[in-house]
């Protein structure tokens, strides 16, 4: 299940809140639909046409079907119940609403309120516009959203760096005996459902409400201890780190009427800490909550940073704060804590606190953002929040057609602070087609020329550090799309694709005058693109004929010694292999060029995880496929420790030795 997918669960749990949910739509049942549906997908009754294996057009019909549950239900989707003591606002100062007709302002600044009446108005403002424009949630007059990363997204191995040198490298712990999460920045970590530390596995069980901890130092596997979350604790991930547990996930908040009936009052995200210090024995140590629905985090330097999705609905009071302001712990965030962006409005906020990992039980930092749904990218040292909006149903100067909107916010040890945004045309693909280097932010974009229409093409920009474009390529491959992106150093590449599959290479040593080098067309198209060396790059996607039939699962070795010159050096297609996990959620690959292993889930006829591995004279080598068991939403990972293999399916772990990739061990947890 992707974080959007449960998203939708949880409107749907919101919607019911005054409402006695029908068993048969009860939030457990709609999620074992959403695992049988999942189930059936990896059937390989798939058609066998290029476009349906796109992660979120696979997924089109499952969120569609979610929906009309939520009109089913019929109660109107409200926001969380959530309850604090009523805070004082300050003097009201100017507003960044602006005029009197209740139009808002268009500014490129990124600026806190001034109080809390100024963010009630600004929400007030919008609800008014969307009332007179009669939105009706058709595409044509509403915001379309635009994104196929998961728990971004994000996933996390490789990663995109400013230095070649470390741009190559995996992304692991100090110790190189087991492998770390793949990553999307070197050196800013990301949560799993799967980690390990050499000694023991810890594992996400299907059920997402324990974490199991199995002993591998031996050949036989053993279970030595576990965590069991809140009933109402319905955990997403975790990390692991210096002995500690943080577990992140989305508390349910539940009330049971005279009736007996289940209530549900939405939910906040939980950020909750175990100390390790005695495997046998975990032991929670601090536990914070903030309002809103779990997106993402990262870790760095000791911190947590932690993303939410917190919606507003309609039915805020003016002076009944916690109706429309986040909390985080049991704390509403102060004005200036809270970015009223004024190019762009919404009805939502993206909160994100920081927690030390020395001191789990309370926040260090939080920020909140207005934002429409938008996505995240997390550089070294700063956080762009990017949403797409298609077209405006505000006032005529707030339109933002075809633009992705921007907003940044730098991070150091704890502290969060806003610092610009932006917008370009288009929209990101996700956030590979982002990267910041040597202080300007990169991106490449898919931009449709006519709402509705297939007639679009694709852009390269180059932004300052206050997000303001100084370069740019436009009407590149036109009627295609961007399909996936990296970047290495002053060197970009991007996959577009129609029938076939061009792989762009861009040179941005002079930020001012971006210049594409050359260009490579292949049949098929990569969604994946890692880094295996400084003259090698993997693609992972489809082959398809010159008609987009699409043979199977396709990876391939491209040789970058020469940018302007790029050459496809070996390929290899799993026949029968129709999707990958690695297509919508990057953590689902484990690429470890020094170790020479290629490893990543496939479905298609049948679950499976294959390893490859790669020689210039022999070109890809299949050193593993093997049936995944196992059946969870979760999906799959593969993580190795010392000399042992190991391939997570929900409740079903199984060892293989490395090198002959013998299975030795399989337990069911």
């Amino acid at each position: 299940m992707t974080d959007h997918e449960k998203e939708i669960l949880d409107k749907i749990k919101q919607s019911t809140e005054k409402t006695p949910v029908p068993e048969s739509l009860a939030p457990d049942q709609i999620m074992k639909m959403l695992e049988e549906h999942n189930s059936t997908q990896a059937s390989g009754h798939i058609p066998k046409k290029h476009g349906f294996f796109r992660g979120h057009r696979m997924r089109g019909g499952l969120i569609a079907a979610a929906l009309v549950l939520v009109v089913g239900i019929g109660a109107h989707i409200r926001q969380q119940n959530l309850s604090s003591d009523s805070a004082t606002s300050s003097t009201k100062g100017s507003s960044a609403i602006g005029t009197s007709s209740g139009k808002l302002a268009s500014s490129d600044t990124l600026e806190t309120a001034t109080d809390y009446d100024e963010v009630y108005t600004y929400l007030q403002s919008y609800q008014d516009e969307l009332d007179s424009s009669s939105v009706t949630g058709s595409t044509d007059s509403g915001i379309v959203m635009y994104s196929n990363e998961t728990a971004d997204s994000g996933a996390r191995t490789d990663s995109s760096s400013s230095s070649s040198d470390s741009s190559t490298a995996s992304a692991r712990a100090v110790d190189t005996s087991f492998s770390d999460t793949n990553v999307r920045t070197e050196g800013v970590g990301e949560a799993d459902i799967v980690k390990t530390d050499g000694s023991y596995l810890y594992t996400l069980k299907a059920n997402s409400q324990e974490i199991s901890i199995v002993d591998i130092r031996s050949d036989q596997m053993k279970v030595v201890s576990g965590i069991s979350l809140n009933e109402n604790f319905q955990a997403s991930e975790f990390y692991l780190s210096d002995q500690k547990l943080f577990v992140l996930g989305n508390m349910q908040n539940t009330q049971v009427d005279s009736d007996s009936k289940t209530l549900y009052r939405g939910s906040c995200t939980r950020i909750q800490t175990y100390d390790l210090t005695d495997i046998n024995n975990p032991k929670s140590i601090g536990t914070v909550d903030q309002s809103g629905y779990y997106r993402t985090s990262r870790f760095k330097d000791g911190y947590l940073y932690v993303f939410s999705d917190y919606y507003i609905y309609d039915t805020i009071t003016k002076k009944d704060y916690p109706s429309y302001i986040p909390l985080v712990g049991d704390n509403l965030l102060k004005q200036s804590d809270i970015y009223l962006p004024t190019n762009h409005a919404a009805d939502q906020y993206l909160v994100v606190s920081s927690v030390s990992a020395s001191s789990p039980d309370k926040a260090a930092d939080q920020k909140a953002v207005m934002s429409e749904n938008g996505e995240v990218y997390v550089s070294e040292n700063n956080i762009y929040i990017y949403e797409y909006a298609n077209s405006s149903i505000l006032a005529d100067n707030l339109a933002a057609k075809n633009q992705t909107i921007l907003r940044k916010l730098s991070y150091n040890k704890g502290k969060l602070s806003g610092s610009a945004q932006g917008k370009v045309k288009g929209y990101l693909n996700d956030s590979f087609s982002i990267d910041e280097y040597d202080n300007t932010l990169r991106l490449v974009t898919t931009v449709t020329h006519n709402v509705g229409s297939s007639s679009q093409s694709n852009s390269v920009y180059v932004l300052d550090a206050d997000l303001k474009t100084i370069g740019k390529i436009e009407d590149l491959a036109k009627n295609e799309q961007v399909y996936s992106a990296r970047f290495l150093g002053d060197t970009g590449y991007f996959v577009t694709y129609e029938q076939t599959d061009p792989l762009f290479s861009v040179d941005f040593s002079d930020p001012e005058n971006p210049k594409i080098l050359g260009k490579l067309k292949i049949p098929g198209f990569s969604e994946y693109l890692h880094f295996y060396s400084d003259n090698l790059l993997l693609g992972i996607g489809m082959d398809t004929d010159e008609n987009g039939i699409t043979n199977g699962v396709k990876i391939s070795m491209f040789d970058i010694s020469d940018p302007s010159d790029v050459k496809e050096v070996s390929k290899y297609t799993l026949d029968q292999y129709y999707y990958s996990d690695v297509f919508s959620d990057y953590r689902a690959a484990l690429v470890d060029p020094e170790k020479n292993l290629i490893g990543f889930p496939l479905s298609g006829s049948a679950n499976q995880y294959v390893i490859l591995s790669y020689d210039k004279d022999q070109g890809f080598q299949v050193q593993m496929q093997e049936e995944v068991n196992g059946n969870s939403y979760l999906g799959t990972r593969g993580v190795y420790a010392n000399d042992k293999f190991y391939v997570i399916n929900g409740n079903a772990i199984e060892a293989y030795r490395m090198g002959d990739y013998v299975k030795i061990d399989d337990l069911l947890l």
